[in-house]
């Protein structure tokens, strides 16, 4: 079994909080040499590697780095690149030994990352199986699903608030791509990004044919949590519709959406209004491969009956 000297993610946080002290800017590499140094881990420590071939100790300060950010006790000025803010630097001033994730509790950033991530993992849950009492340990597949789906409930999770810290024309050109990812524009049709001030309430069409027969107008809401759409954000939809002549329409938004908001898009009567919150959102994005990456794959393998059955002839 390979040696562990490498200290944990909760260890790590207030080394990092430590190095970033200093208000500057580091790039991820050079944040980890530091933070090395300032663990005083051995070279022997700094060698110690992941399947992946990736040092643990670069590995365990990257999920440091991440967890803190969400909590918003380190910021990205940029890709790659992390600085302390106030409320780190308060948590720095405090010279901890570990910084555990139940911690970061006391910080309203992550209570809600960690709400919304609780949130999606109830939804995607399947029913309950039965449980075979005789059996010694956990289906290891159903154990690898069950990770796989808590690891993307984070990954939409962190999709969303990446699509709220960019800027509107972004969020526009963002789910215009979903829509032509998800198929709207056919074999022949094409995408078109209009959003612009004075747009009329339209921000994206696709045109579902070579000839512009069918098309799908798009409306694009970059909200904060806090910021719901209501019932004259549709109306307003709903006039912009009808001044195209048009009876297909797409809200989409980060936030979500009024009781009366939904009343009133499934009230329209010259067509259909489809509206997407911004957890629907984000799960489509996933499941059409927009704004996202594999990052990992497994491989499970059986054994092949078929090839040990016997000839009998």
């Amino acid at each position: 079994m390979a040696t562990d000297n490498t200290p944990t993610i909760d260890e790590f946080r207030p080394v990092v909080l430590a190095v970033l002290a200093d208000g500057k800017v580091r790039g991820f590499r050079e944040l980890c040499e530091l933070v090395a140094d300032a663990a005083g881990l051995t070279q022997e420590t700094r060698s110690e590697r992941l399947n992946s071939g990736q040092p643990r100790f670069m590995n365990r300060t990257g999920w440091a780095c991440s967890s803190m950010t969400k909590a918003g006790l380190l910021e990205r000025p940029k890709r790659g690149t992390y600085r302390i803010t106030p409320n780190g630097l308060q948590v720095a001033q405090r010279n901890l030994l570990s910084y555990t994730e139940k911690d970061l509790f006391e910080w309203r950033a992550w209570q809600e990352y960690q709400n919304e991530v609780t949130a999606r993992r109830s939804e995607d849950a399947p029913a309950p199986a039965v449980v075979n009492e005789a059996a010694e340990e956990a289906d290891p597949v159903e154990a690898i699903a069950t990770r796989t789906r808590d690891f993307n409930a984070q990954v939409e999770t962190d999709l969303r608030k990446r699509l709220q810290e960019n800027s509107p024309e972004f969020f526009e050109k963002a789910v215009i791509d979903l829509l032509w990812a998800m198929g709207y524009g056919g074999d022949y049709g094409e995408k078109q990004h209009v959003g612009r001030s004075g747009d009329g309430g339209i921000d994206g069409i696709i045109h579902q044919d070579a000839l512009g027969l069918t098309n799908v107008y798009i409306q694009a809401k970059r909200y904060a949590d806090t910021n719901r759409v209501g019932e004259p954000e549709i109306r307003n939809f709903i006039g912009s519709l009808d001044a195209q002549g048009a009876n297909l329409g797409v809200f989409i938004t980060t936030s979500t959406f009024l009781d009366r908001a939904k009343v009133t898009a499934a009230g329209y009567r010259h067509g259909r209004i489809v509206l997407i919150d911004g957890l629907r959102l984000t799960k489509l994005m996933l499941a059409y491969g927009v704004g996202v990456e594999k990052a990992h794959e497994f491989t499970l393998y059986s054994v092949d009956e078929d090839y040990f059955e016997e000839d009998i002839q």
